[in-house]
Formats: C-alpha cells, structure tokens, sequence
C-alpha cells in the first residue's frame, strides 16, 4: 500500500467534502464517516511499523504481563502511569494482542477528533486535510501513541476551554498528564483562551516571544526537567526559528487580517494558536518542543476553517473587539480555500510523504496493513 494509503486518505476527505452535507446535523454522516476512514486505516496498520510501536510491544507483550498493577505504576519511576495502567488492562482484556491494544486506541482517539471537529469545526473536510496535511494524524495515532492519547484527552479539555467549564477543563489536563506528562503544558490554555483578545494584546503577545527567544537558553533549561527525556535537548547547538515556525505565523497573520477578533470563539482559538507558535520557536534545539507545540498547534484543525468562513448568526459576537482589517465576500473566500486545499497537499509532500526516513524501521510513509506482514 506504501505512500498511496495517505493519498488516498486526503482524495477521500476531499471529494465527500464536495459531495455531502458541511452544515448542520446533515454533516453527522460526513463525520462518522471519516472516524471510520481513520480508524480503520489507524488501527489496521502493522503494530510494528516503527520503532516506538516495537518499544511499547515490548513492555505490553512481556513486561506487564509478568507484573502486577502497582509494579506497573512505577515502571518508569511512575513517569506516565496512566499509559502503562491503561495497556496492561488492554494487555489482560485482550490476552495480550497487541494489535487488538492499537485498534482500541485507534477507535477511542478518531472518535474524539470527531466529536470536536462536528461541535466546532465550521468546514469539517477542510480539518480533517488540516488534520492530515500537518501530520498530527500520522505522527502521533501511527506512532507516538502516548502522546496521541494524550493529545485527544486534550482536545476534551479545550472543549471544556470552549464553553468555559474550568472543572472539567483541570480533570482533563491532569489526565492527559497523566498519561503523558509533558501534556501539563496545556494548563495555562484556559485563561490564556479566554483572556481579552485584541491587536494590541497581538503586539504584547510578539514581544513575550522576543524576550523569550532573547533568554532561550534558560527557557530551553527548564523545558528539560519537564521533558522525560531531556537528555535529548542540547542547549549548546546554534538554534532557528525553522520552517514550521514561519508556517504558523503566517496563518495567525492571515487570521488578524481576514477574521478579527469579534467571533468568540475565534478569539480563543487565537490565543492557543499562538502559545503553540511561541513553543514552536524553540524547535531548532530538538523537535520535541514539536512535540510541546503540538498540543496547542493540533487545534489549527478548528482555527484555519474559521478564518476562510464568514460569521453567521449562530456564532457569538462581541461588538467591541477589533474587526477584520479587509474583508472578502463568500465567494473570495471559497476561492481562498481552493488554493489552500493546493498549498496543504503541497506542505504535506513536503514534508512527509516525499520524505525518506533515516532509520528504515521508522519509515511511517511505507504504510502495510496488519495481513501485509506475516
């Protein structure tokens, strides 16, 4: 199946986005289809089709099987407990299929993408290309699950963040931390979100992230208690701000200019945006501040749709905030899209499915069903 298995995937999205129903409960049906396209394409993959998936086999298929529950936290020095908790009860359940371990994650992670993407998203086929296109499907449903499990128990506490709701929101983050620590990183997003938005908050936004960028090398220092594993992060190298980081800029640019700050919920989405663009920033010691970055960045699968979609009646407006500095009709708009559909396939070729991976045995693009491999 190799590379065709995404470019399938991507045409999928595209061309039932065309054909069926974007709006209102009609757009159920969309939805529900695509979680059963990730699933299946997620939870099918062979369980070994990169070196994390062989290290968490290890664990799964001879070490939690041999151990009881509370030798099961402290592996790891209790680091992470609540993904080690959670695979030796999939490991008992399933009588240590690993494969079955996957599926379960597969089903339980897309189903929330879903949910999130139906309550909020204004083009759900245009997030699920984001999705896609910015590789937070394949980089952490296909490999880095920890993270992948975490990631979606977050995007339950930025619904929470959505409809101000601060005790679910705490539950949720303290879970995902949990399951993988470095999640905590997510904690300030409430009251980042949903703090007054307006350019010249941008302005103080831009400066925080020079003064930070001026001190990286302490930031980077405390980063590394925080990471689990940061004997990975050297500060000693010369760092770049990197592509990806220009990337998202100049997605928050276009969101200044072409949606404002009058849309709430645009606003929120706004502020977590560029929290993950100031995270990105330091990418260059290592990508694991990719990794940080991400769990705020994943949010892009709401955000962009919103900025190339005029308000409706439904959205809820606040007078007093800035506006959009040029406005386009729905027609400029739809014409946006088009040539953002392009760009997006375009970054995705670019920086993963024209790739060649280092290391064979994390060759993500060399995608094989489970029955491929004997």
């Amino acid at each position: 199946m190799g590379v065709n298995a995404y470019w399938f995937i991507v045409a999928i999205i595209i061309i039932l986005g065309i054909i069926m129903p974007q709006e209102g409960e009609k757009r159920k049906k969309y939805i529900f289809i695509m979680v059963a396209l990730h699933t299946f394409f997620c939870g099918c993959r062979y369980m070994y089709i990169t070196g994390d998936l062989r290290k968490y086999a290890y664990n799964y298929l001879y070490v939690y099987p041999k151990s009881d529950w509370i030798q099961s936290i402290v592996i790891n020095n209790g680091r992470n407990a609540g993904f080690t908790l959670i695979s030796r009860l999939i490991s008992i359940i399933s009588g240590g299929n690993y494969q079955f371990f996957l599926f379960f994650l597969a089903i339980l992670t897309q189903a929330i993408v879903g949910v999130i993407i139906f309550k909020y998203s204004v083009k759900p086929w245009l997030s699920y290309l984001v999705w896609n296109c910015f590789c937070f499907y394949t980089t952490y449903e296909y490999a880095a699950i920890k993270q992948g499990l975490a990631m979606a128990i977050i995007m339950l506490a930025m619904m929470a963040v959505l409809e101000k709701n601060i005790k679910m929101f705490v539950v949720c983050v303290i879970i995902a931390s949990f399951i993988h620590f470095p999640a905590i990183i997510f904690l300030p997003a409430y009251f980042i979100a949903n703090s007054k938005k307006s350019r010249n908050v941008i302005i103080g936004y831009a400066l925080t992230a020079t003064i930070l960028f001026i001190f990286r090398d302490t930031v980077v220092e405390i980063a590394k208690d925080v990471y689990y594993d940061n004997d990975v992060i050297d500060t000693t190298i010369h760092v770049s701000l990197g592509g990806r980081f220009f990337v998202i800029l100049s997605i928050l640019l276009s969101g200044l200019i072409l949606k404002g700050f009058k849309e709430k919920k645009f606003g929120q989405l706004y502020g977590i945006i560029t929290i993950g663009a100031i995270i990105q920033m330091f990418s260059g010691y290592n990508n694991v501040f990719t990794r940080f970055a991400d769990y705020y960045l994943q949010f892009l699968i709401l955000f962009i749709p919103m900025i190339f979609h005029n308000t409706n009646k439904k959205s809820e407006i606040i007078e007093n905030r800035d506006d959009a500095i040029i406005k386009f009709d729905e027609r400029s708009n739809k014409l946006f899209v088009v040539c953002l559909t392009i760009v997006f396939i375009w970054y995705y070729y670019k920086t993963f499915l024209g790739t060649t991976s280092v290391n064979e045995v994390d060759d993500l693009v060399n995608y094989r069903f489970m029955w491929q491999v004997k």
